[in-house]
């Protein structure tokens, strides 16, 4: 019988897990914190909780975190994990460290359906959805090592189309007993998915990052094919209703330059127009090349003249700068393979 994997579960559903197993409710409150506060890497850790409870916590539950198949470390500082977990499928993590803060790029899916061009975890398809158990255990794992101010769901997969175990997660870092984490200091990307997941995750009051890539629907559904559902104009209506019920200020909006695809003059005007009345901050990011892509990144000096065209009319715009490209760290690189390091 599989072991129930504790990781990933908020109090008030550790409780009801805790009970369903012959547990008590005073247990799962002591076994709380010791996984997500004191970081517990197994049962004998808590010495609070009797030798005998102990020893039956093992028969049922485990306290897994994956297992690292490999731990590369870009020369910017930047590290990245392959994370294996028990059904031998993979995700990859990302720390980023800064002087002012540590932040993490955390996944939520084995592979990614949405299949948008320029993406390369995209071209290994969906697998599956992690678990709740599996996401916290990416968070954990870089806590263990280093302090973590920040988390971004900007990894493999689309954190929306996960949004039970996205919400449970979240749940678990937000929670003030333990992890703590601020809700401003959590970021949750998506390319459009604006049903009433976007609606449910309002009540987390945490950031939001919409990944936009284009001015204007003709681009935007050469490069996501989400767009076909989700429209700009819908993500806009739907991003609006977000900042009012979550008190958000801005909303973030992901821009990848694409040499001679999206990052004309013209299109930094349609991209003014798009936004000039809207509560946004437009992050841009030079393309990060993977192995067989049909994309090339904007020039540097390109680059500039786009952001400073933003800048000039009002809009709140800066270039993100690149972190671990030299170890397929960086935006729209992350796969599920160990050798998609550069040659």
């Amino acid at each position: 019988m599989q072991k129930i994997n504790l990781l990933g579960f908020e109090i008030s559903h550790l409780k009801k897990v805790f009970v369903e197993n012959g547990f008590s409710e005073l247990d799962a409150k002591k076994v709380f914190p010791w996984i997500h506060k004191k970081l517990a890497k197994n049962f004998n850790e808590m010495s609070d909780v009797s030798l005998a409870t102990r020893e039956k916590l093992k028969e049922k539950f485990s306290l897994s975190r994956g297992k690292c198949v490999t731990l590369l470390t870009s020369k910017d500082g930047t590290k990245k994990v392959l994370l294996e977990f028990a059904d031998g499928n993979r995700v990859e993590t990302v720390f980023i460290p800064d002087e002012r803060r540590n932040t993490i790029c955390v996944s939520s899916q084995v592979g990614c359906a949405m299949g948008c061009k320029f993406c390369h975890t995209g071209t290994q398809g969906f697998v599956r959805n992690l678990t709740s158990a599996e996401i916290v255990a990416q968070v954990i794992f870089w806590k263990d090592q280093f302090p973590i101010s920040n988390i971004v769901f900007m990894g493999m997969g689309e954190p929306l189309l996960n949004s039970e175990n996205l919400f449970e997660s979240l749940s678990i870092l937000l929670d003030k007993k333990t992890h703590n984490f601020s809700r401003n200091k959590i970021t949750v990307s998506t390319c459009g998915i604006i049903e009433n997941q976007l609606h449910e995750l309002a009540k987390f009051g945490v950031k939001l990052a919409v990944s936009l890539h284009a001015p204007n629907n003709e681009i935007r559904n050469s490069l996501m094919p989400i767009n076909c559902k989700y429209n700009i104009e819908k993500i806009l209506e739907a991003t609006k209703k977000y900042c009012a019920e979550s008190n958000t200020e801005k909303i973030t909006f992901e821009y990848l330059l694409l040499d001679k695809v999206n990052d004309s003059t013209e299109n930094a005007r349609q991209l003014i127009r798009l936004l000039r009345n809207f509560p946004a901050k437009v992050n841009l990011i030079v393309y990060n090349d993977w192995p067989n892509s049909i994309f090339k990144g904007t020039r540097r000096e390109d680059a500039n003249s786009f952001s400073m065209n933003l800048i000039k009319h009002g809009l709140r715009a800066v270039i993100r700068k690149s972190r671990g490209d030299d170890i397929f760290a960086a935006c729209g690189q992350l796969k599920s393979a160990e050798n998609n390091r550069k040659k």
